[in-house]
């Protein structure tokens, strides 16, 4: 299928996976104040794709109805007939992307608020640069009022996402996902990421619904797609205070049952990215495994920050078993020798 992109006049479209159990007011105020975000955007030129996972609540799926009509045009709601969560809903509408011909996507959840110069900064980065395939930028923390969650409240994969933003020195241009991989851990938010259509066509979300993002952002990397950071335009990323972090993490069972769950696909996503650069030459299988051992001591202290030692441990003798002198000469390197995991 030949298809044809036109960055310069061509729709940006927010691609946005939906699926509600109960339909109440607080969910349609949060879908509600993301599409008044985009409806802000400095560069009008977008459209947005909902995916609906088969929401149990018809009140939830007969209120998209009433969306479509309202937006005139610019606001398409794809009716899927099975759940399967947020990478394949995002997967069945960059499909439905590529088809129509949108020349970029912007990734936004249905309860985040995208900011006002999002689309217009993609736009210009992709036109100016058309070696990057990744756009992204920062984000704050609010809860289910919208007020902003204050950093002492935040988790420590938060706080580390943020710190990465704020070094100086994010991930950026080409194998972005070895510094993402091996320093910085998980850096762009889905809902502050924009891609090339594209790119998000050949490399679909893998069928996760814990850190399913973490594991393709990895994968555009290591297939080519240079990456880009701008502080402009953040995102505003919703975690309820009222319960125990995410909607994912609630799924999950819990923060133990989450994050078990995240270093295996993080692994996945790893070794995948890892076998795409061998395979393109751009790393041997020595350095691979140099980078294999310290994406595990990275994940340990990841996890250490959370606290979880017991997965913390297993990534550091993940690392040990892979290869022990690689692995306590990297320990040293990254100052982790004194770390409670290491055992």
């Amino acid at each position: 299928m030949s298809v044809t992109f036109d960055m310069v006049n061509g729709p940006a479209v927010f691609i946005m996976p939906h699926w509600s159990k109960e339909g109440t007011q607080m969910e349609r105020d949060w879908l509600n104040a993301t599409l008044d975000s985009i409806k802000a955007q400095t560069d009008s030129n977008w459209k947005i794709l909902i995916a609906d996972g088969n929401s149990p609540s018809e009140s939830a799926k007969e209120y998209l109805r009433q969306l479509v009509k309202e937006f005139n045009g610019k606001l398409e709601v794809i009716f899927m007939e099975q759940s399967d969560g947020p990478g394949h809903a995002r997967n069945v509408a960059i499909k439905h992307a590529y088809e129509a011909g949108y020349p970029f996507i912007v990734f936004l959840d249905a309860d985040d608020i995208t900011g006002d110069r999002r689309v217009e900064m993609a736009r210009k980065i992709f036109l100016e640069k058309p070696e990057v395939g990744v756009v992204y930028t920062t984000f704050e923390i609010i809860d289910e009022y919208s007020n902003t969650v204050p950093r002492e409240k935040l988790s420590q994969s938060i706080v580390e996402i943020l710190e990465s933003h704020e070094s100086g020195n994010p991930p950026q241009g080409k194998d972005a996902w070895i510094k993402i991989a091996t320093e910085t851990g998980y850096t762009n938010l889905t809902s502050a990421t924009s891609v090339r259509t594209e790119i998000a066509y050949n490399n679909l979300f893998p069928p996760e619904k814990v850190s399913e993002d973490y594991y393709t952002w990895l994968v555009y990397s290591a297939s080519g797609a240079e990456y880009a950071y701008t502080p402009i335009a953040p995102t505003r990323y919703r975690i309820p205070q009222s319960s125990a972090g995410s909607a994912s993490r609630t799924r999950e069972g819990g923060k133990h049952g989450f994050y078990t769950t995240k270093c295996r696909v993080d692994e996945a996503g790893f070794d995948k990215a890892s076998e795409i650069a061998m395979k393109k030459g751009d790393i041997t299988a020595e350095r691979a495994k140099l980078l294999k051992v310290k994406f595990l001591l990275k994940e340990a202290e990841t996890m250490g920050r959370e606290q979880d030692w017991e997965l913390a441990e297993m990534c550091y003798q993940k690392a040990v078993q892979l290869d022990a002198a690689i692995a306590a000469e990297q320990l040293n390197a990254f100052g982790f020798e004194n770390r409670p995991w290491v055992k």
